[in-house]
């Protein structure tokens, strides 16, 4: 395949301006890469498969659900310790209802303990449940969510 350009008289101006560029980018290329670019146990770069590159998109589901969901916990602990309010409790309740809602498989539990905080210190905001059970199930929620 051949290409070919005719600009005359800047030709050569042209030409040394589209090599620097490549040459740029080559570069730019190559400095992401080695930072991306997964290492073996003796430092040698390692070629990513398919499964490789599937487990890293898992882990960093993973980690953005968990901490979507440690989020969640402290701000039903920022609620335990003010004063009740039966509203902003229920919203609170309502809002980690939808992020507990599906996820990882291997979060199940933390999500199940984390719901169930929710819904104890939205009782507990409406005073049909005691601040201690409430707090149990806060703490049993971090617990799972910090091994």
């Amino acid at each position: 395949m051949e290409l070919e350009f005719d600009f005359s008289e800047n030709t050569t101006l042209w030409q040394a301006a589209v090599i620097v560029v490549m040459v740029l980018v080559l570069v730019g290329l190559g400095a992401i890469g080695s930072r991306v670019t997964p290492l073996t146990a003796d430092g040698a770069p390692k070629i990513m498969s398919w499964s490789d590159w599937r487990l890293l998109q898992a882990e960093k589901a993973y980690y953005a659900e968990v901490e979507v969901l440690q989020a969640d916990a402290n701000q039903l602990a920022l609620m335990l310790e003010s004063r009740p309010s039966p509203v902003a409790a229920q919203m609170l309740a309502e809002r980690i209802t939808r992020h507990t809602r599906d996820g990882d498989p291997s979060l199940a539990p933390a999500r199940e303990a984390l719901l169930t905080a929710a819904l104890n210190v939205r009782d507990w905001a409406a005073g049909i449940l005691d601040r201690d059970t409430a707090m149990r199930s806060l703490e049993t929620a971090f617990e799972l969510l910090n091994p």
